[in-house]
């Protein structure tokens, strides 16, 4: 499924190594989330570069098999995967710049498992992680919802808005968010996402997100995301995933500072 992995990196630039990172002498404190992930690919693939001609069941007349109406020459292909556990990240400190450096692990009941990440998240959803470390794509979805200024009122309209646009590497990010609600501080927070790919070639991904977020703490407490992938090559054929991903806080020892 590596059609998806950058949709939690799009905002990460390309590193040939990420500088090291000073850790704290002991973490400010620990998230646990209990975390599911699904994706669903449909993909349409020219096979032949002409139309084809099928071929039927055998034909008792002739001896052979009996030809068919003329094909198109393309196949079409689906997969899916799923999986359910846990995710732990530990925050080890923050940085000067305001971005904030996290460990972020996962414990998946099936395949998605994987060994502690280190990453510097940011407020305007950027994410940088160890290029050596592998960090699956709802990791990211909860990493770029981490760094305590995510939700700064500075920034918000009248209608309680606002929006990130930037353009990394060969992709133009578009997102939106508005705070649905607040009680004192627990709110639910929209987002719609889209992602273009740039170069060359057609690739987009939309996303809607329902985001229960404690502005008291600092964290998201729940996430729900909805992202569609689509890739157009032309006549050679197309691509689309849908992947949803949900995530809801167990555990959290971190202290406000």
């Amino acid at each position: 499924m590596k059609a998806f992995e950058f949709l939690g990196t799009t905002l990460i630039a390309s590193l040939c190594a990420l500088t090291a990172i000073a850790r704290a002498d002991a973490p400010l404190g620990t998230l646990v989330y209990h975390f599911s992930y699904s994706a669903n690919q449909n993909i349409t693939a020219r096979d032949s570069a002409n139309p084809a001609q099928g071929y039927g069941a055998p034909d008792s007349s002739t001896m052979g098999n009996a030809p068919s109406s003329n094909q198109t020459g393309i196949s079409h292909y689906a997969g899916s995967l799923n999986d359910k556990g846990t995710m732990t990240v530990e925050i080890v400190k923050k940085q000067p710049d305001g971005g904030l450096v996290v460990l972020i692990s996962e414990q998946g009941e099936n395949i998605r498992r994987a060994p502690p990440a280190e990453c510097v998240v940011y407020g305007n959803t950027n994410v940088i992680c160890d290029p050596n470390k592998t960090v699956y794509t709802e990791e990211y979805t909860l990493l770029r919802f981490l760094a305590g200024n995510f939700v700064d009122p500075s920034q918000l309209d009248a209608s309680k808005h606002w929006k990130i646009v930037q353009d990394v590497n060969n992709d133009h990010v578009s997102a939106d968010y508005t705070i649905d609600s607040n009680n004192n501080g627990a709110m639910q927070i929209g987002e719609t996402r889209t992602i273009k790919e740039t170069g060359a070639g057609h690739l987009e991904t939309d996303v809607q997100t329902k985001i229960g977020y404690d502005y008291t703490r600092l964290v998201p407490t729940s996430i729900d995301e909805y992202a569609q992938q689509y890739s157009d090559a032309g006549i050679k054929g197309s691509q689309r995933t849908i992947y949803q991903t949900t995530l809801q806080l167990l555990t959290d020892t971190t202290a406000k500072t």
